[in-house]
């Protein structure tokens, strides 16, 4: 929250004797949507209804930078894994011969860039749909004369297409628009309505299925081609009522299913698969010659995991499902495979989710894959890579800003820092290594204007692109290796950027012609997993130390686990910091070997210092083995009311503070720089890593110019918080990071006609206090369980005063581990959508606009669960539906003079309410606020759904 929130509170506190509450208007506190490199689940079928629903007249979309000038300036930033000069000395070796799966949205297979590789093959092999959203419900029809009539919708050249069925069955189904979200991407027909029903033909021909579709709009099939299924034939077709392209096209997966046809189509509404698959191979991007992405050489298979309408997230079982197809695939044409993977969610419990058990499992038996994930964009905050970014065998990928979108003047530029959205290390041993995480890249004509994105999304294939190349090169030397060499290839080649860590950057920045040569002479050698806790793999050392001045050292047992055998093996330990203790060597025996890492802590200052212990064998060569990141937390003393730690941050680079919270406790942070022309930007992360749930980034300056996120007493956890401040690429900054934390617990009953607010003091020393309190609004709870994977439509009633809405989501922290995605969606009635916000982690806040239209109606709130496998799928989950009035409503009488609260005393003040001055739908629950006023300005908050007229 920022200081707009204190503006209000302070309103309503207003005099201490004012006869009464002046109502004002709340703030709104919106939460950054992240960009889902990484994400959710299965989509509940909508019926359409209702009207359709009209797009507002848009302009000819215009490209934000011209491909050619993108193409000039860089803006594919290949230099900064040295790309160019590899090319340049192997230029044959652009990732032809290999094959890239791209696990995503989709893909529009017309864009220029996707057609061929840099050789001239074509360059998407097949595209597939795992995601159930292109499923298209086929039912026989009849023919009457040239007529066929196709679930309500008539459409003529029927002779054409019952000559070509050669008199057999024919079959048709509709494309519904209004359950694909919303436009221009849900516009399927392009037509500036969402919510045509759009109707489709199947028939047999000599070669097998085939569709057609009325692609003009002209109301016949005559003038429309037969589609054939895109592996068959790797044809596509969009609809188009003008000259001008489609602005989407799809392709057709048609199989027989006991002699009826099954149709799947497939297509990208997102536009995130095809930006991903651009950066990974795209050559001639745009028709711009050498406009290229990491591995132009490369093929390519979509395969479409997510689906687009409700958020871009993952259905159950089709990470699993595609990833398998991808191996069959590469395996049958004997092609190399490097699979991509941006998607995931918030790790609740690091190594703990059956997704990575599954990965592992099938990387294991297919030893040659390379499998690259995005790690995640909940950084900057430690312990914020995500699964299934955390399985041990795939390659965890973070990523840099690179200066060519910084917009610095070239004499300012300086080394790509870590991009503050990648999510970092902790917990984990990840990310692997950091690449480029924004480029100019591919996208469909719906998306024009958009084809500059960032997150480690567009990280992930960069990583992809460069294990192509290097298998490319092995192919050509026939040399055979192995995912794990192409992995240890690139970590050994990388280093890491002036200012960050390894929980950072993992290994740092691959260079690919070091990489190369290394890979080019590579024989066997170990294979390592480090286990820590009840990590399996990916260990690292993560310890909080207490703040005590009689605390000398903290240790943590790490054991070393040999992947590829069981012989012995002895390793040399090397911690890069004298803070660090290790034997100099241990030796793995039957494949197991242990030791103890003791960490140095008496006079360490609060702050997060960073080592490595890095494993190796007595041939350099070969390079670190494995590498466990030793991260030291200490935090601010937690005994002052009031706490302020001084931090310095290089030119890019972030410094942490690590803040401890008591649950239900109020807390103000602040962070201000220590000179008027710096800002930074403050980031704040809950215990655990999640970003704070009410919008976790602040600009911050000097003065009034300070960030100040304000938790109320009900918003906090208890735990660590940690809060991370990040500097400009230029220059270096120091600021101040000021903890306040409230003096008082605040509580709040009801009876029929009256209310009761409560202020217990939890410090030692006196305070004077005003207590206030005033309505907000109401809450439904819903509480769901369910034992399989459907969706879930719940509809909430809309106050009819209601002006804002947040909806909370949570789940039991261990449950989390079985998912891979969880949507929540939010229609109107007739089934348009309004807004997606998937899960991320346990705990989920939505605050989509709540249209004026509804006020007095009812909101559809889907939830859609993705399970990661079949074998478990029991969920429960509890929704806290709020909705806030315009106004708030004073409950208080104007309140009463503030009153000194002794030590360990409370202060409780009786308010006569009678009916509660707003009306609440059945089952709905009344919040209030409850203000306490310290002194002349500081102001502690509690919002408290009154649930059996009490709350504790």
């Amino acid at each position: 929250m920022t200081r707009y929130r204190r503006v209000w509170l302070i309103a309503l506190l207003g005099a201490a004797c004012a006869p009464a509450v002046q109502p004002v208007r709340p703030s709104v506190h919106p939460v950054p949507t992240p960009d889902r490199a990484v994400l959710p689940p299965p989509p509940p079928h909508v019926a359409p209804s209702g009207p359709k629903v009209s797009s507002a007249p848009v302009a000819t979309p215009q490209r934000n930078t011209p491909p050619e000038t993108a193409f000039r300036l860089g803006m594919m930033p290949l230099g900064a894994t040295g790309i160019p000069r590899f090319a340049a000395d192997h230029p044959m070796y652009d990732g032809r011969g290999v094959l890239i799966a791209i696990l995503d949205s989709g893909l529009d297979p017309s864009v220029l860039g996707l057609q061929t590789t840099s050789d001239g093959l074509p360059k998407l092999l097949d595209l597939r749909d795992f995601s159930g959203e292109g499923r298209i419900a086929l039912r026989p029809i009849e023919r009457h004369g040239d007529t066929l009539m196709v679930q309500g919708h008539r459409l003529l050249g029927a002779a054409r297409v019952a000559a070509l069925a050669d008199g057999g069955q024919l079959w048709g189904g509709l494309l519904e628009e209004l359950p694909l979200g919303e436009p221009p991407a849900a516009d399927i027909d392009g037509n500036g309505t969402v919510g045509d029903s759009l109707p489709l033909v199947v028939a047999r021909s000599g070669s097998g299925w085939v569709l057609f579709a009325d692609t003009q709009g002209n109301g016949t099939l005559s003038d429309d081609r037969p589609i054939r299924d895109f592996a068959v034939a790797r044809e596509f077709f969009g609809w188009t009522s003008t000259n001008q392209p489609p602005h989407l096209s799809l392709a057709a997966n048609l199989t027989d299913s006991a002699g009826a046809p099954q149709l799947d189509l497939f297509f990208d509404t997102s536009s995130h698969g095809t930006h991903v698959a651009g950066i990974a191979a795209g050559h001639d991007l745009y028709g711009v010659p050498g406009f290229n992405g990491v591995a132009p050489g490369a093929r390519l298979i979509g395969l479409k995991v997510a689906n687009d309408a409700h958020g871009g997230v993952t259905v159950s079982g089709s990470m699993v499902r595609a990833l398998t197809h991808a191996i069959r695939f590469a395996r049958e044409r004997k092609l190399p495979l490097v699979v991509n993977l941006s998607f995931g969610v918030g790790n609740e419990i690091e190594g703990d989710a059956r997704i990575e058990v599954i990965f592992d499992s099938i990387l294991t038996a297919n030893p040659d894959v390379v499998m690259t994930v995005a790690g995640g964009n909940d950084g900057p905050g430690l312990s914020t890579v995500g699964f299934p970014g955390s399985a041990g065998r795939v390659l965890a990928i973070g990523a840099t800003a690179p200066a060519v979108f910084s917009g610095l003047e070239p004499q300012e530029s300086a080394a790509d820092p870590i991009a503050a959205f990648s999510s970092r290390g902790g917990e984990l041993a990840a990310p692997d290594f950091v690449v480029p995480g924004t480029a100019y890249s591919s996208v469909p004509n719906f998306a024009i204007g958009g084809e500059q994105e960032s997150g480690t999304s567009m990280a992930s294939p960069y990583a992809a692109g460069l294990a192509a190349r290097l298998l490319s090169g092995a192919v050509a030397i026939k040399h055979h290796v192995s995912s794990a060499a192409v992995a240890q290839a690139l970590r050994n080649s990388a280093r890491v950027p002036v200012g960050a860590s390894v929980a950072d950057a993992g290994a740092g920045i691959p260079n690919l012609p070091s990489a190369w040569a290394w890979l080019a002479k590579a024989g066997e050698f170990p294979v390592l997993d480090v286990e820590v806790g009840a990590l399996r793999t990916r260990g690292a050392i993560f310890l909080t130390a207490p703040f005590s001045e009689s605390l000398a050292q903290l240790a943590q047992r790490v054991t070393v686990r040999r992947r590829d055998g069981t012989g012995p093996l002895q390793l040399q330990l090397r911690p890069s910091a004298v803070w660090v203790h290790v034997p100099p060597t241990v030796t793995l025996v039957e494949g197991r070997g242990d030791f103890t890492v003791t960490v140095d802590v008496a006079g360490t200052p609060p702050g997060v210092t960073t080592a490595v212990v890095a494993l190796e064998l007595r041939d350099a060569d070969v390079g670190p083995l494995a590498r466990v990141p030793v991260i030291l937390r200490v935090p601010m003393p937690a005994t002052a009311r009031v706490t302020s730690q001084a931090v310095s941050v290089a030119a890019g680079g972030v410094a942490r503070v690590i803040i401890p919270a008591d649950s239900g406790r109020g807390m103000q942070v602040e962070v201000a720089t220590t000179r008027a022309d710096r800002q930074v930007t403050a980031s704040l992360h809950e215990p655990g890593g999640m970003p704070f749930r009410d919008g976790s980034t602040l600009p911050a300056g000097s003065g009034d110019g300070a960030a100040l996120f304000d938790l109320g007493a009900g918003e906090v956890e208890g735990g660590m918080y940690e809060l991370d401040v990040i500097s400009g690429p230029v220059a270096s900054s120091a600021a101040t990071v000021t903890v306040r934390r409230a003096p008082v617990r605040l509580e709040a009953n009801r009876t029929p006609d009256s209310l009761q607010i409560v202020a217990r003091s939890i410090i030692g020393t006196p305070i004077s206090l005003a207590l206030r309190a005033g309505l907000v609004g109401a809450e439904r709870q819903v509480a769901i369980r369910r034992t399989d994977d459907a969706p879930v439509r719940v509809v909430v009633a809309v106050p009819s005063w209601a002006t804002r809405l947040q909806v909370d989501s949570r789940m039991p922290r261990a449950e989390w581990a079985r998912f891979t995605d969880f949507a929540v969606t939010f229609q109107d009635p007739g089934g348009r959508q309004l807004a997606s916000s998937p899960l991320d982690y346990a705990f989920g806040r939505a605050t989509p606009v709540l249209p004026a239209r509804l006020a007095g109606d009812s909101i559809v709130i889907l939830l859609s669960p993705s399970f990661a496998s079949s074998d478990a799928t029991a969920w429960q989950l509890d929704l806290a539906v709020r909705f806030y009035a315009e106004r708030v409503i004073g409950l208080d009488d104007g309140g009463r003079p503030a009153q000194t609260l002794a030590p360990g005393k409370i202060l409780e003040q009786w308010f006569h309410t009678g009916v509660l001055p707003i009306d609440l739908p059945r089952g709905f629950l009344p919040v209030i606020i409850v203000l306490a006023q310290e002194g002349a300005d500081t102001i502690w908050t509690r919002e408290i759904p009154l649930q059996g007229g009490t709350a504790p």
